[in-house]
């Protein structure tokens, strides 16, 4: 190293070191722009989460095909099936004939 550039670094030292108004205020602008390196990740992270969970709830397969897609149309856009008879289909059906009863039984 040069001079010059360790009197810098021992100046820088000497700042944060010695109780002073410079001092204190070096080691708060250094816990600030951490404290900002740790936290914006977490937040871009948590924004993205929210935004990915927003768009699943949007998200409706056709009943033909499985494809899921955003789409407010009556047609599915991948096989052409008509959403709205499939859904009606699936809304009509009594709750009783869909049920499956599960009875216990002994293996040996």
């Amino acid at each position: 190293m040069n001079r010059s550039s360790s009197l810098i670094i021992f100046t820088l030292l000497l700042l944060i070191l010695l109780p002073s108004t410079a001092g204190r205020f070096l080691v708060d602008l250094a816990g600030g722009v951490i404290l900002i390196i740790v936290l914006i990740p977490i937040l871009l992270g948590g924004i993205s989460w929210i935004g990915w969970k927003v768009l699943q709830a949007k998200m409706i397969p056709c009943e033909v095909c499985g494809v899921s897609s955003i789409n407010n149309s009556q047609k599915c856009p991948f096989c052409g099936a008509d959403k709205s008879k499939t859904n009606s289909q699936s809304q009509s059906i009594p709750a009783s004939s869909v049920t499956v009863d599960i009875t216990a039984e002994d293996v040996q």
